[in-house]
């Protein structure tokens, strides 16, 4: 199939400025890999890896050649910077999350007949926690229609260095990454839908406190704890929901003062778990406090133009949350979102919560709560990722 002239240029743009942007992204993060490094003229395939932070397609394309159509998020083609360099210089495929995207779809398949490879993040996220997340149950589908080698490359390491939910990053990130044939195309044809999504979720699969443990990598990372609470919405010694903020290195409770201390290591002292991948699986154990509980934080409102992809602030809003409903409120204006009827919730960056209601995509901004709101429109709703 023959490359459209804006497939050309980008593929012109990006062999210019790969160098630069490698070079830009080893003075942030090391990056140390195993396995093949594939080449340009390698036949066209799919490429997937697991999900920490917006440096993993420049971390996957540092030991690829070939020319790469990534598949993102509509949500973070917001950003007008990001619009730019997504769409005219890197190409990127843009996917309504949690929902059947046709045009993503039909584009992704073009782009393997053009000759490139795709890239997919199947958890269609980062993780705010340190643990790989559910992946898209039409993953499966996806590849056996696409009928190409599913390619491997598995991240360590990006997470405890770069927390998603923190406010500063360790002043070197370090990633692990290792290249590896996943599935042949062969294969594909005989494998079910669920037996490919089960070998990707296992493939993909890793917990950074378990990676942390092996290695014991000291990162130079100030005010360790601030910017917890957009990720822990539950005091595991008091029960109190939304009391917890970060210090320094101190997760501090309003109620019961410090209750842990995350040190060098990334690992918590002085708290029952001292990892957050264990402290988040037991907050959700314990979902329906916050469910029944009330609380509020400040946010910036915006309707999203899904067509022309910007955000329309609305301005800053009061979230007050009690019996399953949200009501903004500021000097103005009052809006009500009940929770079972909101869809399709989605955490973009660290900063950004989006979701469809009655036909409209709204995105939170400004926002240090999100993660809470996540949880309960999942645990109530159901998952989203079909």
């Amino acid at each position: 199939m023959k490359r459209h002239p804006r497939d050309v240029f980008s593929d012109f743009v990006i062999f210019l400025i790969r160098p630069i942007v490698i070079f830009l992204m080893k003075r942030e993060i090391d990056v140390f890999h195993e396995g093949e490094i594939i080449k340009k003229d390698r036949e066209p395939f799919i490429l997937i890896s697991n999900h920490f932070n917006t440096w993993d397609s420049f971390v996957v394309m540092n030991n690829v050649r070939k020319y790469i159509r990534f598949v993102a998020t509509e949500i973070a083609f917001l950003d007008f910077a990001k619009k730019i360099g997504m769409t005219h210089l890197a190409r990127a495929i843009k996917k309504r999350v949690g929902k059947m995207d046709y045009s993503a779809t039909k584009r992704i398949f073009n782009s393997l007949k053009q000759g490139y490879a795709v890239g997919l993040f199947p958890e269609g996220d980062n993780t705010f926690y340190g643990e790989t997340l559910d992946i898209y149950k039409s993953t499966g589908k996806l590849l056996k229609r696409a009928k190409v080698d599913v390619i491997l490359i598995k991240q360590q390491g990006g997470y405890v260095s770069q927390p998603r939910w923190a406010d500063f990053f360790s002043k070197k990130g370090v990633v692990y990454t290792e290249t590896k044939l996943l599935i042949k195309k062969e294969d594909l044809e005989t494998l079910s839908e669920e037996e490919v999504n089960d070998i990707v979720e296992k493939g993909i699969y890793n917990n950074d406190y378990d990676f942390q443990r092996e290695k014991m990598i000291d990162f130079e990372r100030e005010s360790r704890a601030e910017g917890i609470e957009r990720l822990v919405y539950r005091c595991n010694k008091c029960g109190g929901i939304l009391t917890v903020y970060g210090k320094g290195h101190d997760i501090i409770c309003t109620t019961c003062g410090v209750i842990g201390t995350i040190n060098e290591y990334e690992f918590i002292e002085g708290n029952t778990h001292d990892n957050l991948v264990d402290y988040t699986h037991e907050m959700y154990k314990h979902i329906e406090d916050a469910v029944n509980s009330e609380f509020s934080f400040d946010v910036t409102l915006n309707i999203v133009d899904t067509k022309k992809l910007k955000n329309k602030s609305l301005g800053k809003y009061l979230v007050s949350y009690k019996d399953k409903v949200l009501t903004l409120t500021n000097d103005e204006k009052e809006v009500t979102f009940l929770l079972s009827k909101i869809k399709y919730p989605v955490n973009t960056m660290r900063h950004s919560f989006s979701f469809d209601y009655e036909e409209i995509t709204y995105n939170f901004t400004d926002i240090r709560h999100q993660f809470v709101l996540y949880e309960m429109c999942k645990y109530l709703n159901g998952s989203y990722k079909e």
